[in-house]
């Protein structure tokens, strides 16, 4: 076995080739931990850094509770 010394941050080719080195156990863990982690994003309530998804979905939450662009403007106007 060839043993290499990367510099960090690996790209994604050199994470392969360094998974492709590991014994079947320990692809076993990997693959294992990478399918906790896909569970752990999807069960989450709001997906990562979607800002855009976030505001749309507030956007639409208040729409929903009778919230107009007429009233938001009440809202926002600068009383001072």
């Amino acid at each position: 076995m060839t043993i290499k010394t990367y510099q960090l941050p690996l790209d994604f080719e050199q994470i392969l080739n360094l998974v492709r080195q590991l014994s079947s156990g320990e692809k076993e863990q990997i693959r294992q931990e990478l399918e906790k982690e896909a569970d752990r994003q999807q069960s989450a309530p709001y997906p990562k850094n979607d800002f855009l998804m976030t505001f749309d979905r507030i956007g639409k939450e208040a729409q929903d509770k009778g919230l107009t662009e007429e009233i938001l403007a009440g809202l926002l106007a600068d009383e001072s």
